[in-house]
């Protein structure tokens, strides 16, 4: 019984180690695949020096840096906003749904007493 479970943890083992072999054979062959037909083809075009450029960081003289930054007045400004002049007031229904039992059916006995009177 003991060597039955050795050997069955041993062949899960055994496949998990192929399946993850094979996953990153998968991969290489996906990044080779990519650096042969795509990128080796936009390096070789006339325009091949700007890729390789950029990917190094280097800026031309016809090339300018945009930064785009956030200012944390403004961030703030929307956290302390006051909220309390937006007219907004749940409905009875809304109330209602929030409540209790209870407190919903003595609100409608009360309601329908009201327009009863």
């Amino acid at each position: 019984m003991i060597l039955a479970i050795k050997t069955y943890t041993n062949y899960g083992t055994v496949m998990e180690s192929i399946r993850t072999v094979n996953a990153r054979a998968t991969s290489v062959q996906n990044e080779m695949d990519y650096a042969q037909n795509f990128q080796k083809k936009y390096l070789a075009s006339d325009y091949g020096y700007l890729f390789l450029a950029h990917d190094n960081s280097m800026v031309f003289k016809w090339e300018e840096i945009i930064l785009f930054k956030y200012s944390w007045d403004v961030v703030e400004s929307w956290f302390n906003v006051d909220l309390t002049h937006i007219p907004y007031r749940p409905t009875e229904e809304e109330q209602r749904k929030n409540m209790d039992p209870k407190k919903a059916w003595k609100l409608y006995f009360s309601d329908v007493w009201s327009k009863i009177k």
